[in-house]
């Protein structure tokens, strides 16, 4: 990572929470879980269902995103722990080059093992995100 904030900023997008996530963010803030959710999430409409998204600002920067970086780094959610080893673009030889182009720590530094990237992804698919019913 470079740290340019570019997945954090730029363009709309949505950071779904797992329980696991929400407890964390609250716990970390020192807030309770309604309070949370009112103050820092908005529900995202799947069809049949919702899910719960953190907010982002007016120029689809996210919630937390400060000019150091990330104000809850140390438990931000998987989805953000796990950029860009997500399925999708992994999936694809030349999705993963498209998001090379908007991501200057893709293809930098110490390269992570196979093994590192299927653990990451498997964290991710054990972690269920919140689903609220219709």
């Amino acid at each position: 990572c470079k740290r340019c904030l570019h997945c954090c900023s730029g363009e709309p997008g949505l950071v779904l929470l797992s329980e696991a996530s929400l407890s964390a963010l609250c716990s970390y803030l020192g807030l309770g879980r309604e309070d949370f959710l009112d103050g820092y999430t908005r529900l995202v409409d799947m069809g049949t269902y919702y899910n719960i998204s953190l907010k982002e600002r007016e120029d689809y920067s996210c919630i937390f995103l400060t000019e150091e970086g990330c104000s809850v780094y140390p438990v931000r959610p998987l989805q953000c722990r796990t950029y860009p080893f997500w399925d999708y673009l992994l999936s694809d030889r030349a999705l993963w080059e498209a998001e090379k182009s908007s991501c200057p720590g893709i293809g930098q530094g110490p390269l992570h093992s196979e093994e590192e990237i299927r653990s990451q992804r498997n964290a991710s698919l054990a972690e269920k995100l919140i689903t609220i019913l219709k």
